[in-house]
């Protein structure tokens, strides 16, 4: 039995690779930060290590005795006053988590990356593989992901560590207390609040779990994999939201004058109260004329990644909105076929 070292294991990615590890017989440490939400580990029976990925000693004194190392602890926020907030934990926390798997001779690791290091496409006819980057990303959450997959590379080449990334699409689904910026939008439109914006590539994170767990075990060293599900354009997104709430969200965006607008509006008020706008002129920069789909062909040849389809990670997604309280006016009937799974644990504020 593997002894696997797992950062950020009380996040939504991360506890549900704690619970594939278990279920595939690994012997799991499961690395959070003091004072964090855990509810998503209840019930595991694991030994927490507490620590910081920006604290070195806390990493290297966790990791002793491990033998593989998943790396998904990263800032998953779309803004900060200060960019270095979000950027740096990704990268600097890297840095620590590469350097304690070499001074414990773990040769073998996993970081967790994202589809924003790959970009998103212009011409929705060609998704993007893992061949691309993206270059020249402005918001400060895209420049993290590619600065820390960037980084975890070279320091791999130099360390000789055997490394594999995994960069999922929209992950959604179960064990999400946080409520994530990929979650957010799927709620408002699972709501009616919100559109489906644009065609996206969905994922369960269930499936981008065991994509990690693959990685680990069939992976080649100096290889990326991106981790999605089916490309859906918008008015088939939309049709599954209706088919399994009864409404039908509102399809696209509004013109990009009005984004801007709203993206400057909301920009200007979070530097007075410090909380996140909803959306930003960098994301917007960003996104502009591209769309997230992604050919996750190779994840599926060389590893043998099977993720289920759009239209169950969906309905999975749904239910968890629902147990977790966010659709209060969801009609009865539609509750009751979205019915929780019995293995949740009693949710609890973040």
């Amino acid at each position: 039995m593997a002894k696997a070292f797992v950062t950020g294991a009380n996040g939504h990615l991360g506890c549900n690779l704690v619970r594939d590890l278990i279920e595939h017989g690994y012997d799991v440490v499961p690395f959070v930060r003091e004072g964090a939400n855990i509810t998503g580990l209840d019930g595991l029976g694991l030994t927490l290590m507490r620590g910081d990925v920006l604290d070195a000693p806390s990493v290297r004194k966790a990791m002793e005795g491990c033998e593989v190392v998943f790396h998904t602890a990263a800032p998953y926020e779309t803004w900060a006053k200060d960019p270095q907030r979000i950027i740096e934990p990704a990268v600097r926390g890297t840095e620590n988590v590469l350097r304690a798997a070499r001074s414990h001779g773990v040769k073998r690791l996993v970081v967790t990356s994202s589809c924003n290091a790959v970009g998103f496409t212009p011409d929705p006819a060609k998704p993007l593989d893992e061949t691309s980057w993206n270059k020249g990303a402005k918001s400060p959450y895209m420049r993290a992901k590619n600065e820390q997959e960037r980084r975890a590379w070279d320091l791999a080449k130099e360390l000789r560590l055997e490394l594999m990334t995994v960069l999922p699409t929209a992950v959604i689904g179960r064990y999400d207390y946080k409520k994530t910026p990929t979650t957010a939008p799927f709620v408002d439109a699972f709501a009616g609040k919100g559109p489906v914006p644009f065609p996206m590539n969905v994922v369960d994170v269930r499936d981008v779990a065991r994509a990690h767990v693959l990685a680990i075990e069939k992976g080649e060293p100096g290889e990326r994999y991106l981790a999605g599900g089916d490309n859906v354009d918008v008015a088939t997104l939309a049709s599954l939201i209706e088919k399994h709430t009864g409404k039908r969200p509102a399809e696209g965006l509004p013109p990009m004058w009005i984004l801007r607008t709203v993206a400057f509006l909301s920009e200007t008020v979070s530097s007075m109260t410090g909380k996140a706008p909803m959306i930003t002129r960098e994301l917007l920069d960003d996104s502009a004329g591209r769309v997230p789909l992604f050919d996750c062909t190779k994840a599926r040849e060389k590893l043998g990644f099977a993720p289920r389809g759009a239209e169950e990670a969906v309905v999975d997604a749904l239910r968890w909105a629902v147990f977790m309280g966010w659709l209060p006016k969801l009609g009865a009937e539609w509750r009751d076929k979205l019915a929780p799974d019995p293995a949740w644990a009693v949710k609890q504020a973040a």
